[in-house]
């Protein structure tokens, strides 16, 4: 096997493509030089989403953190209020407006053409 391969190796032979093949790579090259570029990435409707996401981020550990030090507010709130919230909240409302906002901002912001 190997004395085989060392005999073709050691050939002078010059090798030549057939024409058909000069011809399918040559068309390939034009068609691949007539495409178009790639699509480029739409950074303009991300970047919004993002800063959401980071500032959400950011109040959900300014939160715990606040939880967990035991920071204690210095008056409480009105009863009204916390009537309110934990209405909203047994019904989820907070996580249906965090939603709302989440897709309305972006879209507004990137159809004002920031």
């Amino acid at each position: 096997m190997d004395e085989n391969l060392d005999r073709i190796l050691c050939s002078d032979q010059d090798v030549v493509p057939s024409s058909a093949f000069v011809r399918n790579v040559m068309a390939v090259v034009r068609h691949d030089a007539s495409t178009p570029g790639p699509i480029p990435f739409p950074w303009r409707r991300v970047v919004p989403g993002l800063v959401i996401c980071a500032v959400a981020l950011t109040a959900l550990l300014v939160v715990a953190v606040i939880q967990f030090s035991g920071g204690a507010v210095a008056r409480p709130a009105p009863r009204v209020f916390v009537n309110i919230v934990e209405n909203a909240n047994r019904v989820g409302l907070g996580w249906i407006g965090l939603g709302l906002v989440a897709s309305f901002v972006p879209t507004r912001l990137v159809s004002a053409r920031i």
